[in-house]
């Protein structure tokens, strides 16, 4: 069963995350960004639904940003948690692409 943010509030371990509103577009879009990403490596059929919770943390040398979202997305007609992990990178950095997913997984609540 999915979970909302209003049930659910565990920022990382790691001080380095600041959390940042999940309401935003840009999260919302990384959250779609993520599950085509998932679909695409892995042949998976998720339809996206939301990010409820998203923390960033900025990295070294103008190498951009990581964002970690919590997010629902439907898989057989059932919402399920997961965390996904993308890096978005600095505007000029030369990197493979501008957005790349980390890690995508399901969260066990």
């Amino acid at each position: 069963m999915a979970t909302t943010a209003a049930e659910v509030k565990s920022p990382p371990s790691d001080a380095l995350w600041v959390c940042v509103s999940a309401h935003q577009l840009e999260i919302q879009e990384l959250g779609k960004l993520a599950v085509m990403e998932q679909n695409k490596k892995h042949h998976w059929e998720l339809t996206f639904n939301t990010v409820y919770e998203a923390w960033k943390m900025t990295l070294a040398a103008n190498y951009g940003n990581l964002f970690l979202l919590h997010l629902t997305a439907l898989k057989n007609g059932v919402l399920v948690n997961y965390q996904a992990v993308v890096w978005v990178q600095a505007e000029g950095y030369c990197g493979p692409e501008p957005k790349t997913l980390v890690s995508f997984k399901e969260l066990v609540l």
